[in-house]
């Protein structure tokens, strides 16, 4: 059956009452309830509980998905037997000390919340696992306490949290001390952040109401599973406010990752192996030292000259190689971190964390977008892409990861959507950060480095710039008419610009300048592969020899000093320089000194000379 009508099934599924609310959460089922295929012999149903043909996925209790998740006997539960002393108990068919007592029997469990630590793939942890099947997973006071100690302890040992939410709604029989716990569990995530220590949270089938809004929000990552209902209201409240059913695929995990409040969703049987992956890439991860002999046996190869022309055509090229390409390619184990938490998942701009040579960097990178027919051959940059891209910035920052960039874009989005949507405060925003990270950053600019765009993500220590890619400080697909560029930008004009990579280390704007296969990277991908993380990790390594307050340091002064000690300002100071003693000495001496101080005429050179200098 198609997923299409997920969100109807759900509704009706948590909508008929306890009675099919306990039978999905116990029963063993012969057929799936969604696509009503057999099931009752499959391993990925036994073993996962999940649907192999529709890949529905059932709840799970605490118990289960801790089993599933923690290596083999490692799990010890903390705070078990924290209990409230004086619940609130309004009029009900059943008193809430006996709802409470019941719901103990039948889940063996003491409230709704299990804490304590494990290992994931050798990996401490503290996990935090709600349980929907005791009262549907709603936050108590006590469920806030125990999720409270678990960050609290957490951040004395420095230990990342794991955090398994499935329901957390409201407990309405403590009336507002339930409301409270939302408070209670988000100072708590406070401490773990001051500590930086990592916090992944997992969004299960349903996943609303206070957790959600409160410390399950706050995670560095969150994770979804397929089809889980995720939102701050369930989905039958939003159905009795709007009187009308919703979208297909409404308030679903994977609308979420498309509005860019998820970074990702996965498949249970895949769960343990991704969060196993998140934990290496975070958790205490080594910088990338070498002794200064390994740097300097990590020389780079020279690249040729290439002309204007070429370098324009080559950089425009369609079937040239893109951000992700590289991230693929360059790191092991990459992650891809998707969304700005705000409104939008923008593709204009891509960015996570992987292994490069064994070594965990985060990497942002400007991608080339052919998607809508109306933007074919553009790949202009939007707020909501640099939003997400200050995420990738703040977890390096955070993590002490080092940060690569790679830049190509034609320009910042100019229509009126985005100027409403504040590109030039994105833009600003993303300068400062850049510019203050405690990290070594590398930028690339891999094809076409377009004005304020391009700016905003390679404020680094180290800026190269492969061989036939081109930095221009005004958006030439505005300027030039974008594919029938031929027509409006003749080669004299493109030379004036001083567009290709070497004009721009001659500029002293670059660093180096990254060799290409002949022709462009379109034309040997993985030689151009090969070349790209040869360079970025010998400039990474030789960052990374430098402390942190030197490297915000040297940052400053680069960028500061920035168009002052090129070749052609320098070549500008020696002819003022040589202008000057002509005007000063007539016949080597002297104009306007005394012929009995042989000595001043020396002083005004050596002046010159250091001013020049």
């Amino acid at each position: 059956m198609p997923v299409r009508n997920l969100t109807n099934f759900l509704v009706h599924l948590f909508s008929d009452g306890d009675e099919l609310e306990e039978m999905y959460l116990s029963a063993v089922h012969d057929h799936c309830l969604f696509c009503h295929e057999p099931i009752s012999d499959s391993r990925a149903y036994l073993d996962y509980r999940v649907c192999p043909f529709c890949r529905f996925h059932y709840t799970l209790s605490a118990r289960e998905r801790i089993e599933l998740l923690a290596d083999r006997r490692s799990f010890r539960e903390h705070n078990r037997y924290v209990r409230s002393v004086a619940p609130l108990s309004f009029s009900n068919r059943t008193p809430y000390d006996d709802q409470l007592t019941e719901t103990q029997d039948r889940t063996g469990l003491t409230e709704a919340a299990v804490t304590g630590t494990c290992r994931i793939g050798g990996r401490n942890v503290m996990l935090a696992v709600l349980d929907y099947g005791f009262m549907g997973g709603s936050m108590s006071s006590v469920v806030g306490e125990k999720v409270a100690l678990a960050f609290e302890l957490a951040a004395r040992r420095s230990l990342p949290v794991v955090a398994l939410v499935t329901g957390g709604g409201a407990r309405t029989q403590e009336g507002v001390l339930s409301l409270m716990q939302m408070a209670k569990t988000v100072t708590a995530v406070n401490k773990l952040r001051e500590v930086a220590a990592p916090f992944i949270a997992v969004l299960s089938n349903p996943s609303t109401g206070q957790a959600y809004a409160s410390f399950a929000n706050l995670a560095d990552i969150i994770i979804a599973e397929p089809g889980s209902v995720v939102g701050l209201s369930p989905i039958r409240t939003i159905v009795e406010a709007t009187g009308q059913q919703l979208p297909p695929d409404a308030h679903t995990a994977e609308h979420h990752l498309r509005q860019g409040l998820l970074d990702s969703v996965v498949d249970r049987e895949e769960l343990r192996e991704r969060l196993s992956q998140l934990l290496n890439l975070l958790v205490e991860p080594e910088g990338i030292r070498l002794s200064r002999r390994a740097v300097s046996r990590l020389q780079a190869v020279a690249a040729e000259d290439t002309e204007t022309w070429e370098s324009l055509n080559a950089a425009t090229h369609d079937e040239r190689p893109d951000a992700l390409y590289y991230m693929r390619h360059i790191l092991d184990d990459f992650f891809e971190i998707c969304g700005d938490r705000v409104s939008s998942d923008d593709r204009t701009v891509v960015g996570g964390i992987g292994l490069l040579r064994g070594h965990p960097v985060a990497a942002i990178g400007q991608q080339r977008s052919h998607s809508h027919d109306s933007d074919r051959g553009r790949y202009l940059l939007h707020p909501s892409g640099l939003r997400k891209a200050q995420r990738v910035i703040g977890l390096a920052a955070r993590f002490n990861l080092p940060l690569v960039t790679l830049i190509d874009s034609q320009g910042a989005d100019p229509k009126l959507e985005s100027e409403e949507q504040g590109v030039g405060n994105a833009i600003a925003s993303s300068l400062s950060m850049m510019l203050d990270a405690p990290t070594p950053l590398v930028s690339v600019i891999i094809g076409e480095a377009g004005n304020e765009a391009a700016l905003a993500l390679s404020l680094s220590d180290r800026i190269l710039m492969q061989q036939y890619a081109i930095y221009s400080p005004i958006s030439l697909h505005h300027t030039v008419g974008g594919p029938s560029r031929e027509r409006y930008l003749t080669r004299e004009a493109a030379e004036a610009l001083m567009l290709t990579a070497r004009d721009c280390q001659e500029l002293g704007i670059i660093d180096q300048v990254v060799p290409e296969p002949a022709g462009g990277s379109h034309n040997s991908p993985r030689e151009a592969v090969t070349n790209l993380e040869f360079a970025i990790y010998k400039h990474l390594a030789e960052a990374s020899r430098v402390s942190t307050g030197k490297l915000v340091k040297q940052r400053y002064r680069k960028f500061r000093q920035m168009g002052e000690l090129n070749p052609f300002a320098q070549e500008a100071i020696q002819q003022e320089v040589s202008a000057l003693l002509r005007m000063h000495v007539v016949d080597d001496t002297p104009a306007e000194l005394s012929p009995g101080v042989p000595g001043e005429r020396l002083a005004l050179e050596e002046g010159l000379e250091r001013r020049a200098s």
